[in-house]
């Protein structure tokens, strides 16, 4: 099972994503379809090729509260066609204040889209909080 595959699984599993969201999103990733070398392939298989890359989000609060998320871009991308990016990155922080108030998911999203590799946000408050958001 590839990796894409699993984090749905564990998305759901973990109560991150709906068993319907869950659904569409392996939907996504057995029927998408691109044109490479003026072949049809499946997307997965090509974002495979071409991808191995995650989103990464590291917050460090003053408090010493700390998140690690990592979600693979191919993901993200399915994710995207069905308009529920902001819905797993935010189940994915739940419970952090300061990432609510530092994270700009449409920025997220816009990276994305454009192939940026490498730090999107990297913060460090006055009060100590520290949020890095990079993709590699």
């Amino acid at each position: 099972m590839n990796e894409e595959r699993m984090k749905v699984l564990e998305m759901l599993s973990q109560g991150i994503i709906t068993v319907d969201e869950a659904n569409e999103l392996l939907k996504s990733l057995d029927s998408s379809k691109v044109v490479v070398d003026r072949k049809l392939i499946s997307e997965a298989k090509h974002l495979k090729n071409t991808a191995g890359k995650f989103l990464y989000i590291k917050v460090i609060s003053k408090d010493g509260d700390k998140i690690n998320v990592n979600l693979p871009i191919a993901l993200l991308k399915s994710a995207m066609k069905l308009g529920n990016v902001q819905a797993i990155i935010d189940k994915s922080l739940s419970g952090s204040s300061i990432a609510d108030e530092m994270i700009d998911v449409d920025l997220i999203i816009q990276c994305i889209e454009n192939g940026v590799i490498g730090d999107i946000v990297s913060v460090e408050s006055s009060d100590g909080d520290v949020v890095r958001i990079y993709i590699e």
